[in-house]
């Protein structure tokens, strides 16, 4: 159950504007027993007590809104994404943040804000941002995903480059948000909708260095009605007319460009769900990114506190160094209350399959298990 809390009784802070602002404050904690093997030189495998995220992101949100009139709404988004059960140093909304304006136009919300792209992948697979997902540091589907720029220094997580995956071990790359952007979300109209994220370039040659150069448009389209449920996202990351350096210290060219697409859905009949997956990522540059994965999942609602849920996912590199990727994943969750929920995840994979090199070079797997509370 979220909490409300009225701006108006904070004491010494009521204002005529301020009594029109409600704040909620939610949240998620996933913690539980974690066990890590890895079958690549030099990295040894990790055990903990309560691990966090296993299943789901730990979290603290807070959302501020006010009514405007006129079925218009204005207000303020933040996370915090934290380690539970350990001491991260994490900042404060260190997650997507970002103010919003909405009414009938749709919404326009604007600072770190999440891609459409995590939402797609979200929409893919039934793990949510936890171990089987695909999603997550230990496994990216999208090969290169932020390299131009928008990586560490600017603000879209977990960046590896091609070739890195045998020496971080576990090392991959998705979308998840984009930093000073911008983004529009329409209106839903018999079930569909759009949406438009933009980043600017910055050609300033004093900033380039960090990587913060780059520019970023993401096309989002949805279609959501019943049991079908649709996605498709197509990024371009462009590199500005000044050369930088990368979130792993690469060097970017000038005028570089990677285009991800992803098409994404799942559809519901009785207590199953199908679910399926198709990315796409290709630079401008022979040797930058080129790659291509599906994947196909099910869950399945065994009774009604209790569900089990698989995940498969391919990756195909088609770069000379050839470092494919695969991961397989099972999971179950036990409802113990609509709050409260007892899980199992486990997963294997190999994060460089490469011709090159022999089979299982970058070879993991692990499992989880745990609860998670939400409120």
């Amino acid at each position: 159950m979220q909490k409300k809390l009225i701006a108006l009784a904070i004491a010494g802070l009521s204002t005529a504007a301020f009594a029109q602002s409600n704040v909620t404050i939610s949240g998620n904690f996933d913690t539980g027993y974690y066990h890590q093997s890895m079958q690549t030189a030099g990295l040894a495998d990790t055990t903990s007590y309560a691990a966090s995220n296993g299943s789901s992101t730990t979290t603290l949100g807070v959302l501020a809104s006010e009514n405007l009139g006129n079925g218009m709404t204005a207000g303020f988004q933040g996370n915090t994404d934290f380690g539970g059960s350990t001491i991260t140093g994490s900042a404060l909304f260190n997650s997507q943040n970002f103010l919003f304006l909405s009414g009938n136009f749709g919404t326009v919300r604007a600072g770190l804000v999440n891609t459409a792209a995590l939402g797609a992948t979200m929409a893919a697979q039934p793990f949510g941002t936890g171990i089987g997902s695909g999603i997550s540091g230990a496994f990216g589907r999208l090969s290169l995903a932020g390299i131009n720029g928008i990586g560490a220094a600017n603000g879209t997580a977990g960046v590896a480059l091609d070739g890195e995956q045998a020496g971080t071990g576990i090392a991959g790359a998705r979308s998840v948000r984009v930093n000073n952007s911008l983004m529009y979300v329409s209106p839903t109209f018999s079930g569909f909708s759009g949406s438009l994220q933009l980043a600017a370039k910055n050609n300033d040659a004093s900033v380039a260095a960090a990587g913060n150069n780059a520019g970023f448009t993401a096309l989002g389209l949805a279609y959501a009605n019943g049991p079908i449920n649709v996605q498709y996202v197509n990024e371009q990351h462009s590199m500005g007319s000044v050369a930088g350096t990368g979130a792993m210290g690469a060097q970017i060219a000038a005028n570089e460009k990677v285009t991800h697409n992803i098409l994404a859905g799942n559809y519901t009949f009785g207590p199953a769900t199908v679910y399926a997956g198709w990315t796409s990522s290709k630079s401008n540059t022979a040797a930058r990114a080129d790659a291509r994965s599906w994947n196909i999942a099910l869950k399945y609602q065994i009774t009604p506190a209790l569900s089990a849920a698989a995940n498969i996912i391919k990756v195909d590199d088609k770069l000379a160094t050839d470092a494919d990727r695969n991961l397989n994943a099972l999971g179950l969750d036990y409802a113990m209350s609509k709050r409260t929920t007892a899980y199992a995840r486990w997963e294997s994979g190999d994060n460089d399959r490469s011709s090159a090199t022999g089979n299982n070079v970058g070879g993991f797997s692990r499992y989880q298990l745990g609860m998670r509370h939400s409120f």
